[in-house]
């Protein structure tokens, strides 16, 4: 599908934007427009420079109703400890979160933060995801695929209304296959709703990073001044770290997002990940686990922005008999889990069907900030 969607159109999934000409500075001013009343706005970029953003902001909100509150999530290379807060229209407070792009848990701890802070509002929330180009040189498609189908599935579960912009000819025909299959809509070069960079904008832009004013941080985001940088995890630090866990995000691959909280078991001396699921008609668990498309478990734990640890098992489900858990010791290991999910318990037990599954031919990733070894 192309063309630029009228807001009455516009579809209940995210939107992809594809940009022919290289992206510029600016803030994107689609998030500022819109039906009328209160709603608050957040937007990932690769403009460094806090000051600049904040500039292009005020240009705008003279024409537009200011946002309750305003984020940005800067991707910013070799980032040190920098959280900017400041105010941009009349008096909506901005809030601006460094992140290195070679950091994908560091965007999510952004995100979670703010959606944290926002979940008991009724307000709309729209989020833009510009400058996803920066994060290619850091990782491979793959695994960005997972990361924004993830985060996708993340932001419109708590009711954002999200789109993301990628410029032409950055990734391949086949990357960009994938990453079109999370949206709902593409809009195709040349039909981007997004006006031109602000004079204005542009000339502030020219400043250095290190130039822009920071004012005192509230409470709620104090912490996020600490440094994020994080190493790679040897597997005996990944064992250890998913014996003492018991709950992850089990995200299944496919063409529409889809990631649920799941209590887990975990063998370490085989290295075998168990789950089990409550499976009933009409459930979605039921058709994708039907489905059988390659899952990704993630577990966290996140302290603070400068204690956090993140491991990701990648495989697909096999599933096993009871009497396979059992001999396998997949119950015992389940005694030391976190509950995840209480949804089956609103139906009659017996149309529930209880089923063990293992993560067969798994793999292992995991990072961790320096500060918590």
């Amino acid at each position: 599908m192309t063309g630029a969607p009228n807001r009455e159109d516009a579809p209940a999934g995210p939107t992809l934007y594809l940009e022919s000409d290289r992206l510029d500075s600016s803030i994107c001013t689609r998030v500022f427009d819109g039906d009328e009343g209160p709603y608050r706005v957040v937007q990932v970029t690769s403009t460094h420079a806090f000051d600049s953003l904040q500039a292009a902001m005020n240009d705008h909100l003279e024409q537009a109703a200011d946002p309750s509150e305003a984020a940005v999530i800067m991707l910013t290379p070799q980032s040190e400890r920098d959280t900017e807060l400041s105010e941009v229209g009349r008096e909506t407070t901005l809030y601006g979160f460094r992140v290195s792009p070679e950091d994908l848990t560091g965007i999510s701890i952004a995100f979670s933060k703010l959606l944290q802070r926002w979940e008991r509002t009724d307000e709309d929330v729209r989020i833009c995801l510009r400058g996803i180009e920066s994060l290619l040189p850091y990782h491979d498609a793959e695994l960005l695929y997972r990361f924004l189908n993830t985060i996708l599935a993340t932001l419109q579960g708590a009711g954002a209304r999200v789109h993301m912009h990628l410029r032409d000819g950055t990734t391949d025909d086949r990357t960009l296959s994938s990453f079109q299959s999370l949206f709902s809509q593409t809009v195709e070069p040349g039909d981007s709703p997004l006006e031109p960079e602000s004079s204005a904008a542009a000339e502030v832009d020219h400043e250095e990073p290190g130039d822009a004013p920071a004012g005192e941080l509230t409470d709620e985001f104090a912490d996020t001044t600490t440094d994020v940088s994080a190493g790679q995890m040897a597997d005996d630090e990944i064992d250890a770290f998913l014996e003492v866990n018991g709950l992850g995000t089990l995200a299944f691959g496919g063409e529409r997002p889809y990631a649920i909280p799941m209590s887990y078991g975990f063998d370490s001396t085989e290295r075998r990940v168990y789950v089990q699921f409550g499976l009933f008609e009409g459930s979605e668990k039921r058709d994708r686990v039907n489905e059988g498309a390659p899952v990704s478990l993630v577990v966290t734990d996140y302290q603070r922005p400068d204690r956090w640890t993140s491991v990701v098992v990648e495989g697909e489900l096999t599933f096993i008999s009871e009497s396979e858990a059992r001999r396998q010791g997949a119950i015992e290991l389940f005694a030391t889990s976190q509950f995840a999910s209480v949804d089956v318990f609103s139906r009659n037990p017996d149309e529930v069907d209880f089923q063990w599954y293992r993560i067969a031919d798994p793999t292992y990733s995991g990072r961790t900030s320096v500060a918590s070894r």
